[in-house]
């Protein structure tokens, strides 16, 4: 899955693609989906009773899944952002955004080198915020 010319997204799950692997945007959305799911879903990941703690992989897999969420959010603005705007959902995706991207930046769950791609975009969109700087 590319972000553009200087952004290419690999697929790696430790399961099926031992290693990085180049899959085009569909199939990693699905991929990550489903991969997501199954975190979700983990009791020893995401524990749903209320006297088993979370374990010390609950924090790096949610930055992982926010990490890999957010790699569509850049796929979408660089190559289907003319398309948003054709069908007038540009105000609708901008606000999803927006909430994302203040959420993982104010608990820093998503590495600035991450969020790189869109940081002309994010400083436009966002009031008042500096992506280069948090």
């Amino acid at each position: 899955m590319s972000g553009g010319p200087k952004y290419e997204y690999r697929w790696a799950d430790n399961n099926e693609y031992k290693k990085p692997t180049a899959v085009p945007a569909p199939k990693y959305v699905s991929l990550l989906m489903d991969w997501i799911e199954a975190q979700i879903n983990n009791e020893d990941i995401f524990p749903v009773k209320v006297d088993v703690p979370f374990p010390k992989v609950f924090l790096p897999t949610c930055k992982k899944i926010l990490t890999r969420l957010f790699r569509v959010f850049v796929h979408v603005y660089i190559h289907h952002f003319e398309r948003l705007v054709l069908i007038g959902a540009e105000a609708h995706v901008n606000m999803c955004y927006k909430h994302f991207y203040y959420f993982v930046s104010e608990f820093d769950l998503v590495s600035q080198k991450e969020l790189e791609p869109l940081a002309e975009m994010t400083s436009k969109i966002c009031k008042g915020c500096t992506p280069s700087k948090r």
